[in-house]
């Protein structure tokens, strides 16, 4: 099967957004709240991005790629949330919302690309450190452009098999029409997210340690004797 020009077009932006941490960052542009408006116009359908972006936001506002710490990827979840979403003409709430519940474990998987990318680069930095004095800056420069052209192709052939494996499945679900029931939560989720969000973003500042809420009974404390 030939790859749509809208899938290819995804990817492509997809990938060049996904380097402004890795690559050019920190930009900011794969925060979803400008991720997601960026790339809804981009794919046509802003409005579908800001919808989408400002869910994932407010419920994943705690997630950022600070040192060498690697988050759950809320960019990619938004990116590809937005494609699927923005490829039903006059998207429905619910729509967007089964979109974005097929989208949230991708994060955990582009997560993990991450970390065997890391890897990766660090073989390659391995590699120019034992080149010589007077070949060391030209090293440098080629690492640099390859490292870039790695990120991008990583990054444009991830989104791009699961772009497609998507609107696969997609095409599938149209052939049987979900219940009114299952549509009606759907859309009553796309009110909901954001007020979870607001508990993250309470707990964020005006908790003193934020992190505690991932650990067993974070907010158990035993009664002194």
């Amino acid at each position: 099967m030939t790859p749509a020009p809208g899938l290819l077009r995804g990817a492509f932006w997809a990938g060049l957004i996904s380097l402004d941490i890795t690559g050019f960052g920190p930009w900011m542009l794969t925060q979803p709240i400008a991720s997601g408006p960026l790339f809804g116009w981009l794919m046509g359908q802003v409005n579908v991005g800001i919808i989408i972006g400002g869910i994932v936001q407010v419920v994943w506002m705690d997630v950022s790629p600070i040192g060498v710490g690697i988050p759950f990827d809320a960019a990619a979840v938004t990116i590809l949330a937005v494609y699927w979403a923005s490829s039903v003409p006059d998207c429905s709430l619910a729509q967007m919302m089964l979109a974005l519940s097929v989208a949230v474990p991708f994060g955990y998987l582009f997560c993990l690309m991450d970390s065997y990318a890391r890897r990766v680069n660090t073989l390659i930095i391995r590699r120019l450190e034992s080149v010589p004095d007077p070949y060391l800056l030209t090293s440098l420069n080629l690492g640099i452009v390859a490292g870039l052209v790695w990120s991008f192709l990583r990054y444009f052939l991830f989104y791009a098999l699961i772009m497609w494996g998507g609107d696969v499945f997609f095409a599938k679900v149209k052939a049987y029409p979900f219940p009114d029931w299952l549509l009606h939560g759907l859309e009553l989720s796309a009110y909901l997210l954001p007020i979870a969000g607001l508990r993250v973003a309470l707990e964020l500042f005006l908790t003193e340690e934020p992190e505690r809420r991932y650990r067993p009974f974070a907010g158990f404390k035993p009664k002194s004797p």
